[in-house]
């Protein structure tokens, strides 16, 4: 692992609207007023929703957000159940809307509308532009959703905690079809693998580590993988799938990422990572984050370690790409990555870490803090 100088940027919320940052005092050896960096992260605004350290002794909040580009809107779901709509440019709140549980999930927009799953066990369909509902009432299930929300031929999907993946008629919000497995009786972690369309199947992870291609019609099983054959340790599928030409990459929790063919469900290759996250892909590497706090980029063809970078977190989430480089939430706030070789460039300090993924519009990151906020940050370059 290459160890790097990697400065911090604390992230200091001016409720309700601005967040500035404070560069701290430069390390021995490195001249005042200078970052060792390529890039680093310019917060552009803030907004506190409520306040997390009443929630919990350890709070987190694993709220995502969606640039509705068109609109010149950013949409975001937070652990108090409010969807909180704001103009992407200033923050200046739009609209807001309240569910009856934390909204985890990332929202949907399409043609029909805005759709949101939360863990009161209800999916919303709203209108993007006022925060209405647009259904004459959810559609509720038995247990409370924690994954995306995707989308085909007039159908919305959704998973729920108990291992039950809905298909929904978009404009009506009336039931289609229901794919259900048993969970086994020790899980590992509270995640959901969210539901990915791919063509016209849904690929569909579930606790007892089978993955699913189904048809998105009907939901009838075209192929299905477990996962947990031949691993040691949880078998739950907590990754949400990638496809990317014709193979399928995701994980159980106790050894990951796996590449599968699309066509056929046949394996490819397995690596042994503990916990991996959703992954991305850059050009032929496959970068994931574990649940013990490694970022790692494998080589696509065969899973081969390219580099593994530690960070001072307890579970690094799930990386997205933006200017060239990897951007990692954890615990202690979120981290910029060289693409090339994974050094540590600078890390954004924010109370309670972010569980996100955040959304990517351009240089510009939209994300949920771990301390109640939903924010603003700019990537700059060299």
């Amino acid at each position: 692992m290459t160890r790097v100088c990697c400065a911090a940027i604390v992230l200091a919320l001016s409720v309700p609207s601005t967040a500035e940052a404070q560069i701290p005092p430069s390390p021995p050896g490195q001249p005042a007023g200078e970052l060792c960096v390529e890039s680093s992260f310019a917060p552009a605004w803030g907004f506190l929703a409520y306040d997390n350290d009443s929630f919990a002794l350890t709070p987190s909040d694993f709220g995502q957000c969606l640039s509705m580009t068109r609109l010149g809107l950013v949409v975001c779901g937070v652990k108090s159940g409010q969807v909180l709509a704001f103009e992407a440019l200033g923050g200046k709140l739009a609209w807001e809307f309240a569910t009856r549980g934390a909204v985890r999930g990332k929202p949907l927009l399409t043609a029909d509308g805005l759709f949101v799953a939360s863990s009161d066990g209800c999916l919303y369909r709203l209108d993007p532009t006022t925060g209405k509902a647009t259904w004459d009432k959810p559609f509720c299930a038995d247990a409370g959703f924690y994954s995306d929300v995707a989308a085909w031929g007039g159908l919305v999907f959704a998973s729920s905690t108990i291992d039950k993946l809905y298909a929904i008629e978009a404009t009506s919000g009336t039931f289609r079809w229901e794919a259900h497995r048993e969970r086994p009786r020790l899980l590992s972690s509270e995640g959901v693998a969210s539901p990915v369309v791919h063509g016209n199947r849904v690929l569909a992870g579930f606790s007892d580590g089978m993955l699913l291609a189904l048809d998105a019609a009907t939901g009838n099983t075209v192929w299905e993988f477990d996962l947990s054959r031949d691993i040691r340790g949880a078998s739950d599928v907590d990754s949400t799938p990638v496809v990317v030409d014709g193979i399928v990459y995701t994980s159980a929790f106790g050894e990951g990422p796996a590449a599968i063919r699309m066509s056929s469900g046949e394996l490819v290759w397995r690596a042994s990572e503990f916990g991996a996250s959703r992954p991305i892909v850059s050009g032929d590497s496959l970068i994931t984050g574990t649940a013990d706090g490694m970022v790692v980029a494998m080589r696509l063809s065969d899973g081969a370690v390219r580099w593994r970078t530690r960070l001072a977190t307890t579970a690094a989430a799930s990386p997205v790409l933006v200017a060239g480089a990897v951007v990692v939430g954890g615990d202690r706030g979120l981290w910029l990555l060289r693409q090339s070789n994974g050094a540590p460039m600078v890390r954004l300090a924010l109370k309670h870490g972010v569980r996100g993924t955040p959304e990517v519009a351009g240089r510009r990151l939209f994300f949920v803090g771990g301390g109640g906020t939903v924010n603003a940050v700019d990537i700059l370059a060299p």
